[in-house]
């Protein structure tokens, strides 16, 4: 997918405009662009602090946008789309492995489902987190989860229109996991944040912090921004932009790069110049 540009003036304006972010105006704020992130495929090691993992056959894609519409945060998001139930993206975070879970006293995004989309009404992107469930000694196959937010066990999802979704609500939210939990024996397994707390209270998060979409979710196109997360001293929102300065044209980057219009620049100059002036 091919990234749409617009001048450097107007993303510096829009970013000063939108420094509240809701809920999550009180936290850091870190502007993630795709020059920040690895691509891999599903399961492996990540390399960089951010990764897009992907599952092969690649169908499913991830990529930095502008839009749509008026995002929560900036003038981008970061949008997928899985044509398949085969397909899954997902992009994850890592700079809170070994957080305990007890720790964590918000959390939450935006997300805005395409209206094009043909996957089950209410399904649009979640927010994952790879915990270890018990802490301590990491036992492979038995301690491993992944907790899943889903905003359609959480209100209604409307197409067309940026949503925020509080995914702590002093521990209320509705999460689930993907392993055994409690009574439940057989995942998925659904609780409050509170309840998964009670039920692992030792749990530390192992892995990838994010957003992922797939499993089922075939023919759903969907953004997501504001990716926010606190604990102890740490409070950050993720800001997901197409790009973040004049850097971006270097490297070649100005060949998947175009101005908000759709239309190519014909060299790193030209890329430069439209991101200073808009010319």
């Amino acid at each position: 997918m091919k990234k749409l540009l617009m001048p450097l003036a107007i993303i510096t304006a829009a970013l000063a405009a939108t420094t509240t972010i809701g809920w999550a105006a009180e936290c850091f704020r870190e502007i993630v662009t795709e020059s920040d992130v690895s691509r891999q495929p599903e399961d492996s090691f990540p390399l960089r602090n951010w990764v897009l993992y992907f599952r092969s056959p690649l169908t499913g894609t991830g990529a930095f946008v502008i839009g749509p519409g008026n995002p929560p945060a900036g003038v981008g998001s970061f949008e997928m789309e899985t044509a398949t139930a085969a397909d899954k993206v997902t992009l994850f975070n890592y700079d809170h492995v070994g957080t305990p879970l007890s720790n964590v006293t918000a959390i939450g995004y935006s997300t805005y489902r395409d209206p094009t989309s043909t996957a089950i009404a209410g399904q649009v992107t979640s927010i994952n987190i790879q915990i270890d469930k018990n802490g301590g000694s990491f036992v492979p196959l038995v301690d491993f989860a992944t907790l899943v937010f889903e905003p359609i066990y959480n209100g209604a999802v409307v197409d067309g229109a940026w949503q925020t979704w509080d995914a702590y609500q002093n521990g209320l939210a509705m999460w689930w996991s993907t392993r055994p939990m409690g009574s439940c024996f057989v995942a998925p397994c659904f609780g409050t944040w509170n309840q998964i707390l009670a039920n692992y209270p030792g749990a530390t998060i192992l892995g990838g912090f994010g957003v992922n979409q797939g499993s089922s979710n075939g023919g759903l196109t969907a953004s997501t921004d504001a990716l926010k997360i606190s604990h102890g001293d740490v409070c950050a929102t993720y800001d997901f932009e197409p790009f973040r300065s004049t850097n971006e044209c270097k490297k070649g980057g100005w060949q998947t790069m175009r101005r908000a219009d759709g239309s190519e620049f014909k060299n790193q100059g030209d890329c430069v110049s439209y991101v200073n002036t808009g010319k």
